[in-house]
């Protein structure tokens, strides 16, 4: 939900990962993107996710809402992957639920203030919906005692990859925080 732009949106590097069978134990069957396939398919990023859309569409649903998605089938499980706007994130999360989702990933951060993120962990919890939380590998706290205990032990080492599409340049990490302020509380 919320896939974005390819190159670009982390929903939609969710996806790649999903349709290159890096997530061996889930299948990607619909994609939610209300602004690449309806105000936003003739502007930056909407030839790139037409291309997307047109390489995947035999095997996976597009849709611009969640209520085009069908059904969930009877002793079916879905997870819905939430990368939208953080403020769309609220709504979202209430439409995923209604579709049926029995999990949701919910990517970072989440909701614009604290008490929506606690309405949303209660409404999912109401509903028995459980809520998976992404996270940012340079901050979390695990990752951070991960990387203390290998500088501290000999012949250790830990790598992580970073997918980071951004340049190093001004220009470019502009228009990453122009577009995600929200993000940036």
């Amino acid at each position: 939900v919320g896939c974005g732009c390819p190159l670009r949106g982390m929903g939609w590097y969710h996806a790649v990962q999903m349709l290159g069978g890096e997530c061996p134990s889930a299948k990607l069957c619909h994609i939610v993107e209300p602004w690449f396939l309806g105000p936003g398919a003739s502007g930056p990023g909407g030839p790139e996710f037409a291309a997307f859309k047109e390489k995947y569409a035999d095997g996976v649903g597009f849709h611009t809402s969640l209520a085009d998605v069908p059904k969930v089938a009877d002793g079916v499980k879905r997870l819905a992957l939430i990368s939208g706007r953080t403020v769309d994130n609220p709504r979202l999360l209430t439409e995923s639920i209604a579709a049926g989702c029995s999990v949701i990933y919910l990517e970072k951060p989440g909701a614009p203030t604290v008490a929506e993120l606690k309405a949303m962990k209660k409404e999912a919890a109401d509903a028995g919906v459980e809520i998976c939380m992404g996270y940012n590998k340079n901050v979390c706290k695990y990752v951070r005692k991960a990387r203390e205990f290998a500088a501290q032990t000999d012949g250790s080492h830990v790598t992580f990859v970073s997918n980071n599409t951004y340049e190093p340049t001004a220009a470019s990490l502009g228009e990453c925080f122009e577009r995600n302020a929200e993000g940036m509380l």
